[in-house]
């Protein structure tokens, strides 16, 4: 997904939040723009593919503007409006299950939706297409751990409540995540996909 970048000379962060308080629909926008990367990034850890994840991310962004009053200027914004899209790309995973549960359907494996350019030959970009495909080959439930856990930092307890399971399930997710994905990064010495 490509985004359009706005030239932030026009405004700066500080700006375009007191634009937002006011309701200012041109902060509004800039400030969409100056989150859209680290929020869909966010989404992508954990919804299945790009529509669930901008799904996710509009709806995170609104609460970003319905609560930015609570927003302290003298912290740094990003982990502000990270912990926002993170609690509802959560919400978003909880739903998933409990749908799931009520229509008994399940499944056990789930096949990668993810698409993305093989144009850009960075061996940083392979590197994360690459483990990003890992993490899709995971259960969906050990995908949603391994992410709160390893990358956002819960701890199991927390993981526990949010996802509402015990910490034994929660810590048998993020066993089993790791083990898959050391069997899968096993199979390529390289750590990367070859092209």
């Amino acid at each position: 997904m490509t985004h359009k970048v706005i030239n932030y000379w026009v405004k700066d962060l500080t700006e375009i939040i007191q634009g937002c308080l006011k309701n200012d629909r041109r902060s509004q926008y800039h400030l969409y723009d100056y989150c859209f990367d680290g929020m869909m990034s966010i989404c992508m850890r954990y919804m299945r593919n790009e529509e669930m994840a901008l799904e996710v991310l509009n709806t995170a962004f609104i609460k970003v503007l319905k609560n930015i009053e609570s927003y302290d200027p003298e912290k740094d914004f990003k982990p502000w409006y990270s912990r926002i899209t993170v609690n509802e790309s959560i919400d978003r995973y909880r739903q998933q299950v409990r749908w799931r549960e009520k229509f008994e359907y399940h499944e056990d494996e789930f096949e990668s939706t993810s698409s993305y350019s093989d144009s850009d030959n960075s061996s940083d970009w392979e590197e994360a297409e690459y483990l990003e495909s890992l993490l899709d080959k995971l259960k969906e439930s050990e995908k949603t751990v391994f992410n709160m856990f390893a990358i956002d930092g819960y701890s199991h307890k927390e993981i526990a409540e949010m996802l509402e399971i015990s910490e034994r399930s929660s810590i048998r997710h993020l066993t089993n995540a790791r083990e898959k994905l050391k069997g899968l990064l096993a199979k390529n010495e390289f750590g990367i996909r070859k092209a």
